[in-house]
Protein backbone atom coordinates (compact mmCIF):
# COMPACT_ATOMS: atom_id res chain seq x y z
CA UNK A 1 0.00 0.00 0.00
CA UNK A 2 1.62 3.51 -0.79
CA UNK A 3 1.67 6.08 1.46
CA UNK A 4 -0.26 9.13 1.29
CA UNK A 5 2.04 12.44 0.27
CA UNK A 6 2.95 14.79 2.94
CA UNK A 7 3.36 18.73 2.58
CA UNK A 8 6.47 20.20 3.10
CA UNK A 9 7.47 21.26 6.01
CA UNK A 10 7.09 24.69 7.41
CA UNK A 11 10.14 26.52 7.46
CA UNK A 12 11.17 27.47 10.99
CA UNK A 13 10.97 31.22 12.02
CA UNK A 14 14.05 33.38 11.52
CA UNK A 15 15.06 30.04 9.13
CA UNK A 16 15.47 31.52 4.97
CA UNK A 17 15.82 29.07 2.24
CA UNK A 18 19.01 28.26 0.17
CA UNK A 19 18.91 31.37 -1.99
CA UNK A 20 18.08 33.81 0.45
CA UNK A 21 19.80 37.05 -0.46
CA UNK A 22 19.88 36.30 -4.09
CA UNK A 23 19.11 40.35 -4.54
CA UNK A 24 22.48 40.96 -3.29
CA UNK A 25 24.18 37.70 -5.18
CA UNK A 26 24.64 39.82 -8.58
CA UNK A 27 26.46 43.02 -6.29
CA UNK A 28 28.42 40.43 -4.85
CA UNK A 29 28.77 38.46 -7.94
CA UNK A 30 29.91 41.88 -9.82
CA UNK A 31 32.33 43.04 -6.90
CA UNK A 32 34.25 39.87 -7.23
CA UNK A 33 33.73 39.66 -11.20
CA UNK A 34 35.53 43.33 -11.00
CA UNK A 35 38.82 41.74 -8.45
CA UNK A 36 39.05 38.75 -10.84
CA UNK A 37 38.58 41.18 -13.77
CA UNK A 38 41.80 43.01 -12.18
CA UNK A 39 43.61 39.67 -11.09
CA UNK A 40 43.67 38.89 -14.52
CA UNK A 41 44.71 42.37 -16.02
CA UNK A 42 47.74 42.20 -14.12
CA UNK A 43 49.11 39.15 -14.78
CA UNK A 44 48.40 39.88 -18.20
CA UNK A 45 50.57 43.60 -17.85
CA UNK A 46 53.21 41.68 -15.84
CA UNK A 47 53.74 38.98 -18.64
CA UNK A 48 53.50 41.27 -20.95
CA UNK A 49 56.31 43.69 -19.19
CA UNK A 50 58.67 41.00 -18.39
CA UNK A 51 58.31 40.09 -21.84
CA UNK A 52 59.59 43.29 -22.84
CA UNK A 53 62.15 43.59 -20.07
CA UNK A 54 63.90 40.44 -21.10
CA UNK A 55 63.77 40.27 -24.61
CA UNK A 56 63.76 43.81 -25.95
CA UNK A 57 65.07 45.91 -22.89
CA UNK A 58 62.16 48.45 -22.66
CA UNK A 59 60.39 49.04 -19.77
CA UNK A 60 57.12 50.78 -21.39
CA UNK A 61 54.75 48.41 -19.56
CA UNK A 62 56.58 48.39 -15.93
CA UNK A 63 54.43 51.67 -14.24
CA UNK A 64 51.34 50.34 -15.00
CA UNK A 65 52.15 46.45 -14.23
CA UNK A 66 53.59 47.60 -11.14
CA UNK A 67 50.56 49.60 -10.07
CA UNK A 68 47.89 46.75 -11.56
CA UNK A 69 50.22 44.59 -9.10
CA UNK A 70 50.03 47.05 -5.82
CA UNK A 71 46.07 46.92 -6.02
CA UNK A 72 46.12 43.13 -6.46
CA UNK A 73 47.80 42.99 -3.53
CA UNK A 74 46.20 45.83 -1.30
CA UNK A 75 42.74 44.25 -2.58
CA UNK A 76 43.37 40.86 -1.22
CA UNK A 77 42.72 41.67 2.28
CA UNK A 78 39.59 42.79 1.08
CA UNK A 79 38.62 39.27 -0.86
CA UNK A 80 40.04 37.39 2.64
CA UNK A 81 37.41 39.37 4.56
CA UNK A 82 34.51 39.02 2.05
CA UNK A 83 35.61 35.19 2.06
CA UNK A 84 34.82 35.32 5.71
CA UNK A 85 31.74 37.10 6.12
CA UNK A 86 30.31 34.80 3.06
CA UNK A 87 30.21 31.51 3.52
CA UNK A 88 29.32 31.28 -0.11
CA UNK A 89 32.22 32.47 -1.71
CA UNK A 90 34.00 29.33 -3.53
CA UNK A 91 37.42 29.35 -1.64
CA UNK A 92 38.80 26.87 -3.56
CA UNK A 93 38.77 29.35 -6.69
CA UNK A 94 39.35 32.77 -4.77
CA UNK A 95 41.81 31.51 -1.99
CA UNK A 96 44.88 31.30 -4.48
CA UNK A 97 43.21 34.48 -6.35
CA UNK A 98 43.62 36.16 -2.74
CA UNK A 99 47.30 34.54 -1.57
CA UNK A 100 48.81 34.84 -5.38
CA UNK A 101 50.37 37.91 -5.26
CA UNK A 102 52.31 38.14 -1.73
CA UNK A 103 52.72 33.98 -1.70
CA UNK A 104 54.28 33.42 -5.19
CA UNK A 105 56.56 36.72 -4.99
CA UNK A 106 57.69 35.55 -1.39
CA UNK A 107 58.32 32.15 -2.67
CA UNK A 108 60.50 32.56 -5.28
CA UNK A 109 63.08 34.92 -3.28
CA UNK A 110 65.22 32.32 -2.80
CA UNK A 111 65.78 31.63 -6.70
CA UNK A 112 65.75 35.07 -7.04
CA UNK A 113 69.06 34.59 -4.64
CA UNK A 114 70.93 31.90 -5.76
CA UNK A 115 70.29 32.32 -9.81
CA UNK A 116 69.90 36.46 -9.87
CA UNK A 117 71.32 35.86 -13.22
CA UNK A 118 68.10 34.31 -14.18
CA UNK A 119 65.65 36.85 -12.72
CA UNK A 120 63.81 37.94 -15.54
CA UNK A 121 62.78 34.22 -16.74
CA UNK A 122 61.69 33.42 -12.69
CA UNK A 123 59.58 36.74 -12.45
CA UNK A 124 58.45 35.75 -16.19
CA UNK A 125 57.52 32.71 -15.08
CA UNK A 126 55.72 34.06 -12.37
CA UNK A 127 53.64 36.18 -14.46
CA UNK A 128 52.68 33.16 -16.78
CA UNK A 129 51.72 30.82 -13.42
CA UNK A 130 49.44 33.97 -12.62
CA UNK A 131 47.81 34.28 -16.25
CA UNK A 132 46.86 30.80 -15.73
CA UNK A 133 45.33 31.01 -12.63
CA UNK A 134 43.50 33.51 -13.81
CA UNK A 135 42.76 31.65 -16.76
CA UNK A 136 41.99 28.64 -14.65
CA UNK A 137 39.29 30.00 -12.20
CA UNK A 138 37.50 32.64 -14.99
CA UNK A 139 36.90 29.35 -16.76
CA UNK A 140 35.45 26.94 -13.76
CA UNK A 141 33.02 29.40 -13.05
CA UNK A 142 32.07 30.28 -16.54
CA UNK A 143 31.61 26.58 -17.17
CA UNK A 144 33.64 26.36 -20.02
CA UNK A 145 34.87 28.82 -22.85
CA UNK A 146 31.98 31.19 -22.72
CA UNK A 147 32.51 34.73 -21.35
CA UNK A 148 29.90 36.97 -20.48
CA UNK A 149 29.67 39.35 -17.22
CA UNK A 150 29.60 38.88 -14.43
CA UNK A 151 32.50 36.51 -14.31
CA UNK A 152 31.24 35.40 -11.21
CA UNK A 153 27.91 34.06 -11.89
CA UNK A 154 25.52 34.94 -9.26
CA UNK A 155 24.40 31.34 -9.06
CA UNK A 156 27.74 29.99 -7.91
CA UNK A 157 27.35 32.08 -4.54
CA UNK A 158 25.03 29.47 -2.98
CA UNK A 159 24.79 30.70 0.45
CA UNK A 160 25.40 33.94 1.73
CA UNK A 161 24.28 33.52 5.11
CA UNK A 162 27.05 34.97 7.84
CA UNK A 163 28.33 32.33 9.85
CA UNK A 164 30.33 32.73 12.71
CA UNK A 165 31.65 29.28 12.40
CA UNK A 166 32.79 29.97 8.84
CA UNK A 167 34.24 33.66 9.76
CA UNK A 168 36.47 31.85 13.00
CA UNK A 169 38.01 29.35 10.53
CA UNK A 170 39.20 32.48 7.96
CA UNK A 171 40.39 34.10 10.49
CA UNK A 172 41.99 31.25 12.18
CA UNK A 173 43.43 30.03 9.03
CA UNK A 174 45.08 33.56 8.47
CA UNK A 175 46.36 34.42 11.90
CA UNK A 176 47.27 30.73 12.94
CA UNK A 177 48.28 29.31 9.70
CA UNK A 178 49.24 31.84 6.10
CA UNK A 179 50.94 34.67 8.46
CA UNK A 180 53.07 32.78 10.40
CA UNK A 181 54.32 30.69 7.74
CA UNK A 182 54.88 33.43 5.21
CA UNK A 183 57.12 35.35 8.27
CA UNK A 184 59.03 32.16 8.79
CA UNK A 185 59.36 31.79 5.37
CA UNK A 186 60.58 35.19 4.72
CA UNK A 187 62.53 34.93 8.21
CA UNK A 188 64.59 32.07 6.81
CA UNK A 189 65.07 33.67 3.90
CA UNK A 190 66.18 36.61 4.69
CA UNK A 191 69.24 34.69 6.99
CA UNK A 192 69.50 32.74 4.01
CA UNK A 193 70.09 35.90 1.82
CA UNK A 194 72.44 37.49 3.88
CA UNK A 195 74.87 34.34 4.84
CA UNK A 196 74.91 33.82 0.75
CA UNK A 197 75.61 37.53 -0.33
CA UNK A 198 78.37 38.07 2.80
CA UNK A 199 80.23 35.16 2.12
CA UNK A 200 79.36 34.20 6.07
CA UNK A 201 80.89 37.67 7.10
CA UNK A 202 77.32 38.76 7.90
CA UNK A 203 75.16 36.50 10.28
CA UNK A 204 70.89 37.25 10.95
CA UNK A 205 69.31 35.28 13.11
CA UNK A 206 66.42 36.00 15.97
CA UNK A 207 68.84 37.50 18.49
CA UNK A 208 69.72 40.13 15.95
CA UNK A 209 72.63 40.95 13.68
CA UNK A 210 76.41 39.62 14.04
CA UNK A 211 79.54 40.44 12.01
CA UNK A 212 82.29 37.94 11.65
CA UNK A 213 85.69 39.64 11.85
CA UNK A 214 88.80 37.82 9.98
CA UNK A 215 92.25 38.01 10.81
CA UNK A 216 94.75 37.00 7.56
CA UNK A 217 98.59 36.47 7.77
CA UNK A 218 100.61 36.28 5.01
CA UNK A 219 104.23 34.64 5.62
CA UNK A 220 106.34 37.64 5.14
CA UNK A 221 103.89 38.66 8.47
CA UNK A 222 101.91 41.02 7.39
CA UNK A 223 98.64 41.25 8.88
CA UNK A 224 95.17 42.46 7.33
CA UNK A 225 91.86 42.16 8.99
CA UNK A 226 88.57 42.50 7.55
CA UNK A 227 86.04 44.15 9.41
CA UNK A 228 82.69 43.90 8.13
CA UNK A 229 80.71 47.65 9.24
CA UNK A 230 77.25 48.39 9.10
CA UNK A 231 76.00 51.76 8.77
CA UNK A 232 74.25 51.75 12.12
CA UNK A 233 74.64 50.17 15.40
CA UNK A 234 74.44 49.56 18.97
CA UNK A 235 77.09 51.82 20.80
CA UNK A 236 78.68 48.37 22.27
CA UNK A 237 79.35 47.31 19.03
CA UNK A 238 81.37 50.41 17.63
CA UNK A 239 83.42 50.81 21.09
CA UNK A 240 84.72 47.49 20.86
CA UNK A 241 85.70 47.31 17.16
CA UNK A 242 88.02 50.16 18.29
CA UNK A 243 89.09 48.77 21.33
CA UNK A 244 90.50 46.08 19.10
CA UNK A 245 92.96 47.75 16.67
CA UNK A 246 96.03 47.73 17.05
CA UNK A 247 97.34 51.55 17.66
CA UNK A 248 100.03 51.37 15.40
CA UNK A 249 97.72 49.74 12.94
CA UNK A 250 96.86 51.43 9.23
CA UNK A 251 93.13 51.67 8.95
CA UNK A 252 91.57 51.87 5.62
CA UNK A 253 88.53 53.86 5.82
CA UNK A 254 85.55 53.78 4.05
CA UNK A 255 83.61 57.11 2.43
CA UNK A 256 82.65 57.97 -0.90
CA UNK A 257 83.43 61.39 -1.33
CA UNK A 258 81.82 64.66 -3.33
CA UNK A 259 84.37 67.29 -4.27
CA UNK A 260 82.66 68.47 -6.78
CA UNK A 261 79.20 68.71 -5.21
CA UNK A 262 77.25 65.96 -7.79
CA UNK A 263 75.01 64.34 -5.44
CA UNK A 264 73.76 67.67 -3.43
CA UNK A 265 72.37 65.82 -0.36
CA UNK A 266 73.87 64.96 2.53
CA UNK A 267 73.07 61.32 3.54
CA UNK A 268 71.66 60.35 6.76
CA UNK A 269 71.13 57.33 8.85
CA UNK A 270 69.59 59.38 11.38
CA UNK A 271 66.16 57.58 10.79
CA UNK A 272 67.32 54.10 10.62
CA UNK A 273 69.30 54.43 13.69
CA UNK A 274 66.52 55.37 15.55
CA UNK A 275 64.29 52.48 14.49
CA UNK A 276 66.71 50.00 15.66
CA UNK A 277 67.70 51.59 18.73
CA UNK A 278 71.09 52.08 17.50
CA UNK A 279 73.29 55.12 16.67
CA UNK A 280 75.10 55.71 13.36
CA UNK A 281 78.47 54.53 12.75
CA UNK A 282 80.18 58.27 11.92
CA UNK A 283 79.31 59.54 14.97
CA UNK A 284 80.73 57.08 17.41
CA UNK A 285 83.24 54.90 15.32
CA UNK A 286 86.51 56.74 16.32
CA UNK A 287 89.11 54.17 16.05
CA UNK A 288 93.00 54.70 16.90
CA UNK A 289 95.89 54.67 14.64
CA UNK A 290 96.77 55.83 11.09
CA UNK A 291 93.64 56.87 9.20
CA UNK A 292 93.77 56.81 5.87
CA UNK A 293 90.88 57.45 3.27
CA UNK A 294 90.49 54.60 0.77
CA UNK A 295 87.40 54.88 -1.35
CA UNK A 296 86.87 56.74 -4.10
CA UNK A 297 84.99 60.35 -5.41
CA UNK A 298 81.15 60.27 -6.48
CA UNK A 299 82.69 61.45 -9.90
CA UNK A 300 83.93 58.05 -10.88
CA UNK A 301 80.39 56.78 -11.02
CA UNK A 302 78.37 57.09 -14.05
CA UNK A 303 75.41 59.41 -14.34
CA UNK A 304 72.72 56.45 -14.13
CA UNK A 305 74.44 55.68 -10.59
CA UNK A 306 74.89 59.37 -9.27
CA UNK A 307 70.91 59.81 -10.51
CA UNK A 308 69.69 56.97 -8.82
CA UNK A 309 72.23 57.92 -5.39
CA UNK A 310 70.16 61.46 -5.67
CA UNK A 311 66.31 59.32 -5.56
CA UNK A 312 67.95 57.39 -3.03
CA UNK A 313 68.75 59.76 -0.46
CA UNK A 314 65.45 62.20 -1.52
CA UNK A 315 63.57 59.07 -0.17
CA UNK A 316 64.97 58.18 2.69
CA UNK A 317 65.39 61.80 3.94
CA UNK A 318 61.39 62.51 2.74
CA UNK A 319 60.42 59.39 2.97
CA UNK A 320 57.13 58.24 0.66
CA UNK A 321 55.35 61.36 0.28
CA UNK A 322 53.26 62.83 -2.82
CA UNK A 323 56.57 64.54 -3.94
CA UNK A 324 58.82 61.26 -4.22
CA UNK A 325 56.00 58.83 -4.59
CA UNK A 326 56.17 59.66 -8.84
CA UNK A 327 60.22 59.17 -8.34
CA UNK A 328 59.76 55.74 -6.75
CA UNK A 329 57.39 54.76 -9.48
CA UNK A 330 59.12 55.43 -12.26
CA UNK A 331 60.65 52.69 -14.56
CA UNK A 332 64.48 51.68 -13.75
CA UNK A 333 66.05 52.18 -17.08
CA UNK A 334 67.43 48.47 -18.92
CA UNK A 335 70.85 47.57 -17.26
CA UNK A 336 71.12 49.81 -14.31
CA UNK A 337 71.13 47.27 -11.71
CA UNK A 338 74.21 46.06 -13.19
CA UNK A 339 75.55 49.50 -13.23
CA UNK A 340 74.94 50.09 -9.65
CA UNK A 341 76.98 47.14 -8.98
CA UNK A 342 79.86 47.68 -10.89
CA UNK A 343 80.51 51.28 -9.64
CA UNK A 344 79.16 50.86 -5.98
CA UNK A 345 81.07 47.86 -5.54
CA UNK A 346 83.71 46.33 -8.15
CA UNK A 347 84.79 50.36 -8.69
CA UNK A 348 85.56 51.11 -4.86
CA UNK A 349 86.53 46.84 -4.13
CA UNK A 350 89.38 47.72 -6.56
CA UNK A 351 90.64 50.80 -5.70
CA UNK A 352 90.68 49.68 -1.84
CA UNK A 353 92.89 46.64 -3.16
CA UNK A 354 95.03 48.94 -5.27
CA UNK A 355 95.19 50.90 -1.68
CA UNK A 356 96.23 48.22 0.36
CA UNK A 357 98.76 46.73 -2.07
CA UNK A 358 99.94 50.04 -2.16
CA UNK A 359 100.15 49.86 1.83
CA UNK A 360 101.49 46.50 2.43
CA UNK A 361 105.12 47.35 1.56
CA UNK A 362 105.49 49.70 4.55
CA UNK A 363 102.54 48.30 6.99
CA UNK A 364 102.77 45.95 9.18
CA UNK A 365 98.61 45.28 10.26
CA UNK A 366 96.43 46.72 7.75
CA UNK A 367 92.48 46.93 9.22
CA UNK A 368 89.64 47.33 6.67
CA UNK A 369 86.81 48.59 8.09
CA UNK A 370 84.05 48.28 5.33
CA UNK A 371 80.47 47.93 5.04
CA UNK A 372 80.19 43.91 4.73
CA UNK A 373 78.99 43.83 1.18
CA UNK A 374 82.64 44.39 0.34
CA UNK A 375 84.08 41.85 2.02
CA UNK A 376 83.72 38.62 0.08
CA UNK A 377 85.74 39.87 -3.35
CA UNK A 378 88.10 41.45 -0.99
CA UNK A 379 88.54 38.47 1.05
CA UNK A 380 89.17 36.41 -2.12
CA UNK A 381 91.38 38.75 -3.49
CA UNK A 382 93.81 39.13 -0.39
CA UNK A 383 93.99 35.09 -0.59
CA UNK A 384 94.82 35.24 -3.77
CA UNK A 385 98.14 37.37 -2.70
CA UNK A 386 99.02 34.70 -0.18
CA UNK A 387 96.43 35.69 3.15
CA UNK A 388 94.82 32.65 5.01
CA UNK A 389 92.71 33.08 7.86
CA UNK A 390 93.94 32.65 11.41
CA UNK A 391 91.66 34.02 13.56
CA UNK A 392 87.69 34.87 13.83
CA UNK A 393 85.85 36.36 16.06
CA UNK A 394 81.82 37.56 16.21
CA UNK A 395 80.53 40.89 16.97
CA UNK A 396 76.88 41.40 17.35
CA UNK A 397 75.97 44.58 15.50
CA UNK A 398 72.50 45.31 16.25
CA UNK A 399 70.11 43.21 19.07
CA UNK A 400 66.82 42.68 18.01
CA UNK A 401 63.87 43.20 20.78
CA UNK A 402 66.79 44.78 23.43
Amino acid sequence: MSQAAHPPPLPRAGSAPVNAGASGSPVLAGVLSCILVLFLAGAVLSLLDHSLVGWFQRTDLSLPSGIASLLMLLTGPLLYGLMGLVPGIPKRYFMPVCLFIPVAYIGVLPLLVWFSDKAALILWGVSLAQVLLAGFVIIRLQGGLKFRWPLVPAGVLEDQRFSWGNLAAVVAAGVFGIVPALVAYVGFTAMATVRHFSDGFVKLHPGGLSMQVRKYVRDDGRKITLVPMSHVGEPEFYQSLADSFPPDSVILMEGVSDRENLAKIQSSYSKMAATVGGVEQTKVFKPQGELVHADVDISAFSPATVEMLKTAMLLHSKGVTAETLPILMKPAPPGLEKQLMDDILTKRNHHLLGVIRERLPTSETIIVPWGAAHMPEIAREIQKDGFRVTETEDFMAIRFGS
